[in-house]
């Protein structure tokens, strides 16, 4: 009898601690409603959600809230959708007369340290096997670095993207090759 006793104790505690585990849960910070791409975030479209702790560690956490205030949306989201960090961004949305452009740089074309949201001048070289091309030309307007990547395929260049007026992107793709000065502006 006492050892039907013990197991049957024993059965209960067991019970108690996996109800208590599966019932645990932990703050995270969800959309109030759908909100689109590109939607500055303010306080009354967040509120707090409850998850598992496992999968809380994906989420932006319930204490960090405010700390996505002000930020912009880099996709849409649904409403009672948990946000992760990098659904959001400090950067505007592009304009409608700006585009990001890419451009395969090589490693001795661009300033030691140079990272995302640097202001730069480009100077647009024409391709070396043309006879006739253009001399070098400075492109009119300062850009800023959107990103930088190490490409795999490219060994000795990393593939920068600039933001900036749409007529930069013609500019980049008549260019033989793309040199870059960190200005301050």
């Amino acid at each position: 009898m006492a050892v039907g006793l013990a197991l049957i104790a024993v059965g209960v505690i067991g019970s108690l601690l996996v109800y208590q585990s599966a019932s645990e849960t932990v703050q995270v910070v969800g959309a109030t409603r759908s909100l689109e791409r590109g939607h500055v975030i303010e306080e009354n479209d967040l509120k707090a959600l409850y998850v598992s702790p496992e999968s809380a560690l994906h989420f932006v956490s319930g204490t960090d809230a405010s700390e996505l205030v002000g930020k912009i949306l880099a996709v849409s989201v649904s409403g009672d959708s948990p946000l992760l960090k990098n659904m959001v961004s400090a950067s505007l949305p592009l304009g409608d007369d700006e585009a990001l452009t890419s451009a395969a740089i090589p490693l001795g074309n661009i300033p030691a340290q140079l990272a995302a949201n640097d202001v730069v001048r480009l100077v647009l070289t024409p391709d070396a096997t043309i006879a006739s091309a253009a001399p070098p030309m400075l492109f009119d307007q300062a850009v800023t670095i959107w990103a930088i990547e190490q490409a795999v395929d490219l060994n000795n260049s990393v593939v920068v993207t600039f933001r900036g007026p749409l007529r930069l992107s013609l500019a980049i793709a008549s260019a033989g090759n793309v040199r870059i000065s960190r200005v301050n502006q």
